[in-house]
């Protein structure tokens, strides 16, 4: 099923296809994405776009606090500081060129202006970032590589992207003002390499070679150029989608650089991002934003800036049910809560919800302890059983006398680790202090690994995104990301590597690693190449 495919038409669908109801509830035909268009459905792809909702969050937190900003007001898109920030790597959150890929390609171009990120946007996708077109563009754009064009004739189409293939329509236009196909049979072949269609494109190969000879061109410039064309396979933009993209992943990242904690809130609130939780809390404290604890008299569900921090909603805590969340929204805005017994009777919410958002923090505010808080809790429910006339099966301990019995309460590392099993984060303190036996101070940290060009290092850092690829060989190798409190870097395991050491890096959340530092072209950044992966030094 397509995540996002919506059909069309002025009949009822079950009288052109079959239809079931799936999994998930979506009215859904039989006939898969080609059949349905041969019997006349129109197609589209409606698309939910995440990166939008951030913004327009975070534009209304910010007119929340009396400040008006007009994103359309920002062309021509030429402000420098927002090109260095997302040209040496802090594009994190911005949405379309977060990822680690997109990150280490707006680096490795040293990308300075929006026709340079629009082509990059289309430029990473499978289509275009096959056959090192991907390097070959970052070279060519900061001159490092000439451009050739491998006929005058498709410079006109080309100059944009420096030589290369980078959008849809570069097939049409390389197809018709070369070989003089049609637009249509263009488009045929535009289809067939999107999708791989071995017997379509061969068809459409017989008639490109036959135009191109016949408009005089030699078959080794028609297989030049044809070779350009067929490289482009696999699913890419059309430079109309690159542009929506790159001129709003300027406008979020013009968000970031200016209101860091509105935006990176309004992140978190949807829940949108490419990466986890974990890894935007990291980034908020890489910034210097710290968060709030949740409190149950503002409950969210959005997370809300307060004197430049983070307010974590109570409602974003896993466990809570919906019915309960709906009773709490509802009860807070009538009035606040002024004890742990209102709350209570209030909300009604169940036991092991209470005791969630006791561990939580969010009835810290009441200025109980919280070992307290939990026998309170319980006086609390047993007094509403007794109400509802509905007693107890197993009578609690006298809680009164356990107010004023001496207890312990929940050490930093505790608090961390519910917070962290409750919201996918820690909030009273920093993410890697949850990892207190590491002795981080011995590592080189990511923020001094560019002092190392060159050189072996050796690094420690909590694993925040992984994943797998084969090499051109077929055998598999592993990208990972690390993060320590001064940032986050991307880093290499070729398949020697990943044999010898695969099992440490699902093994160990945190990993000691010997690398190499490999700097790009322009020296605007660098990977490491992992030679070695362990558990972490420990005190």
């Amino acid at each position: 099923m397509h995540p996002c495919g919506v059909l069309i038409s002025r009949d009822p669908i079950r009288s052109l296809s079959p239809t079931f109801t799936s999994n998930k509830g979506w009215q859904t035909t039989h006939f898969d994405m080609n059949a349905v268009e041969d019997v006349g459905l129109i197609k589209m792809d409606i698309l939910a776009q995440g990166g939008l909702a951030v913004m327009r969050d975070a534009m209304a937190s910010l007119k929340h606090r009396g400040i008006e900003v007009n994103l359309e007001a920002l062309e021509p898109w030429q402000d420098p500081q927002v090109w260095e920030m997302i040209a040496s790597g802090g594009a994190r959150a911005v949405h379309h060129i977060e990822s680690p890929a997109m990150i280490s390609l707006c680096r490795m171009t040293n990308v300075q202006e929006i026709d340079g990120l629009i082509a990059i946007v289309s430029v990473i996708r499978p289509g275009a970032a096959n056959e090192n077109k991907k390097l070959s563009f970052t070279r060519r754009y900061q001159g490092l590589e000439p451009v050739y064009y491998p006929h005058p004739c498709l410079e006109p189409a080309l100059k944009s992207t420096f030589g290369l293939v980078v959008y849809e329509e570069h097939i049409l236009q390389i197809c018709e003002v070369f070989a003089g196909l049609p637009p249509g049979r263009a488009d045929v072949l535009r289809r067939a390499l999107n999708k791989r269609k071995a017997k379509i494109i061969a068809e459409v190969m017989v008639e490109f070679f036959q135009s191109s000879l016949a408009r005089g061109h030699s078959l080794e410039k028609a297989q030049e150029v044809w070779e350009l064309v067929s490289g482009f396979n696999g699913y890419a933009f059309c430079r109309a989608h690159s542009t929506a993209y790159g001129v709003e992943a300027y406008q979020a990242a013009w968000l970031k650089h200016y209101y860091p904690a509105e935006f990176l809130a309004a992140v978190l609130s949807n829940r949108k991002g490419f990466y986890s939780t974990l890894v935007y809390a990291l980034e908020c404290h890489r910034l210097g934003i710290s968060f709030l604890p949740p409190n149950v008299n503002t409950p969210g569900p959005a997370f809300t800036v307060c004197d430049e921090k983070i307010r974590v909603p109570i409602t974003q805590m896993k466990g809570l049910a919906s019915a309960t969340v709906e009773r709490l929204l509802r009860e807070v805005a009538r009035r606040r809560f002024d004890s742990i017994r209102d709350f209570c009777e209030r909300v009604r919410p169940s036991s092991d919800e209470l005791e969630n958002i006791i561990r939580a923090g969010g009835f810290d505010e009441f200025g109980v302890p919280r070992t307290h808080q939990f026998w309170e809790v319980r006086a609390c429910l047993a007094n509403i059983s007794a109400v509802d006339g509905q007693g107890w099966l197993l009578p609690p301990p006298d809680i009164a006398q356990r107010l004023h019995t001496p207890v312990h309460e929940p050490t930093l590392l505790e608090k961390l680790e519910w917070e962290t099993d409750l919201f996918g984060m820690a909030v009273s303190g920093h993410p890697l202090d949850l990892f207190p036996h590491i002795a981080w101070e011995t590592y080189c940290s990511v923020s001094r690994l560019g002092e190392f060009i060159g050189q072996r290092v050796t690094a420690c850092g909590l694993v925040v995104e992984q994943r797998l690829h084969h090499q051109v060989t077929g055998e598999v190798m592993k990208f990972l990301s690390l993060a320590d409190k001064t940032g986050i870097v991307e880093t290499e395991l070729f398949a020697p590597t990943y044999r010898s050491y695969g099992t440490a890096t699902v093994r160990y959340p945190v990993l000691e690693v010997e690398a190499s530092v490999e700097p790009f072209d322009n020296g605007r950044g660098f990977l490491l190449r992992v030679h070695r992966v362990g558990k972490p030094r420990g005190y």
